[in-house]
């Protein structure tokens, strides 16, 4: 697995202009702030569960959050050295946190890798807040059910139901689940959607510029190539 970073994660996306720091501007904004004086307050410890590489840590931290990250694997690159990061087997192990540490719960790609989600799941809600909240994020296995298993790490696939149900038997309320577009574009701009659903159409073979399939059409694979976002909150 020591090459899982370079071989998935193909660009080092940690500037102010990347797109993680858009997700994580965006996400910040409408599911992580609270209205004080107006104005957004971004406040609080946040867990990123799956860090990676760290480009979301980075994100959050400039945003203003307390960021903790959480991984199973070693891969920690320099710019992580000042963030707080524990190894853990989110399939089994109970998450090195003490019970209501967190206000906030993040986790990108992280749920199609975890055969045990039931204790993804239970180990978040025990670790956050009462009244925090979580948003998970996964692939849409409606809209990537042809290349789901190119990613060999891939074990679980979940739909828009699957995923909203999941949180709900493990104890989330105000669960939501709904279809998300990774082009930034479309979140500032909802009315535009029609574009990227007449992409969608395009032949698979578009999504790539290269025969290897490693360097993407962005506009084109993220038209056809959807992503689900839950979020749930702790009674």
């Amino acid at each position: 697995m020591g090459d899982y970073l370079k071989v998935i994660y193909f660009e080092d996306e940690y500037s102010v202009d990347s797109y993680p720091q858009k997700l994580c501007n965006y996400i910040a904004e409408k599911y992580f702030s609270k209205q004080r004086g107006g104005a957004n307050d971004f406040s609080g410890r946040l867990l990123d569960i799956g860090s990676g590489k760290g480009n979301h840590l980075v994100a959050f931290h400039r945003c203003n959050f307390e960021v903790d990250g959480m991984d199973k694997r070693k891969e920690y690159i320099e710019a992580l050295k000042d963030f707080n990061i524990k190894e853990c087997d989110i399939e089994t192990e109970c998450f090195p946190y003490k019970d209501n540490s967190f206000d906030w719960v993040f986790s990108k790609s992280v749920l199609e890798h975890v055969v045990n989600t039931d204790n993804f799941l239970r180990e978040t809600l025990r670790v956050m807040k009462p009244g925090g909240r979580a948003v998970l994020m996964t692939p849409s296995w409606e809209s990537q059910y042809k290349f789901f298993w190119d990613d060999y790490t891939h074990v679980k696939a979940f739909t828009r139901k699957s995923l909203q149900n999941a949180l709900k038997i493990n104890g989330f309320v105000n669960v939501n689940c709904s279809m998300f577009m990774q082009l930034p574009f479309i979140w500032k701009h909802p009315w535009m959607s029609f574009l990227p659903k007449m992409l969608s159409i395009l032949p698979d073979s578009m999504k790539w510029k290269d025969n290897e399939q490693s360097q993407p059409n962005k506009m084109i694979r993220f038209s056809k190539e959807l992503m689900l976002l839950a979020v749930g909150e702790k009674p």
